[in-house]
């Protein structure tokens, strides 16, 4: 028909790519795109239970600050970041033959939280293994709506609880413990010291250190990660 203008398909209307599009916004003298000024790293922690292992532990976020620290001097060590969220918690083990009783393991994670701020909603979780082939296993999440979900500052309450021990509630050592976590800092907060004091350490080396906080030598949850102290 007369009169119709004709319609072609495939091609794209000129113009700049959007990735230039986008470059040329954020380069607006008066609108300056916002930026992150703190450090925030999320990591997986792994720790063994040594001959010091009781059977549970409760690890209170101080623990956590102080499993990844930065040497000042020889003998000072300070926290790298201000601020832990847990995102999950992972416990191993197997069981040891003990007399008549199999080689059986439980494994076990709760988040009590029963401080005001940082409330765990009590939730539990119990692995158990039997037979020299099959693991104990039990990994955990905190609950989203619960406060042990959320970014905590340097406290010694308690953040969530781990326990491996054998038929015979005795201690399983070397189970192994991961916590996923995320860290982040403060430019308005002031570095803490760590709660155990170090020895021959190296100024500005950066360190790993147990999972209840104490040193290499006393912990009862040693790191997998090095340089440990």
């Amino acid at each position: 028909m007369k009169g119709r203008k004709k319609v072609q398909f495939g091609k794209r209307r000129a113009g700049p790519p959007t990735n230039n599009r986008q470059v040329m916004r954020d380069e607006i003298p008066k609108l300056l795109p916002m930026v992150v000024d703190q450090l925030s790293v999320g990591i997986t922690l792994r720790f063994l239970t040594t001959g010091l292992w009781t059977g549970s532990l409760t690890v209170t976020y101080q623990n956590l600050m102080d499993a990844w620290f930065l040497a000042g001097t020889a003998t000072t060590t300070y926290n790298l970041f201000d601020f832990a969220k847990i995102r999950k918690v992972t416990v191993r083990a197997m069981g040891v033959q003990t007399g008549q009783v199999m080689e059986t393991a439980l494994v076990g994670v709760e988040f009590p939280g029963l401080v005001g701020g940082q409330f765990g909603n009590g939730k539990q979780r119990l692995g158990t293994g039997v037979g020299s082939d099959t693991p104990a296993f039990v990994s955990v999440k905190p609950d989203p709506m619960s406060q042990s979900a959320q970014y905590q500052p340097n406290t010694a309450n308690a953040a969530f609880v781990v326990r491996a021990v054998d038929g015979l509630r005795a201690a399983l050592y070397g189970a192994v413990i991961d916590v996923e976590v995320s860290y982040k800092n403060s430019a308005d907060i002031a570095p803490a010291s760590t709660a155990t004091a170090r020895a021959g350490l190296t100024p500005g080396q950066i360190y790993f250190g147990g999972l209840d906080g104490l040193a290499n030598a006393n912990t009862v949850a040693r790191s997998a990660f090095i340089p440990i102290a």
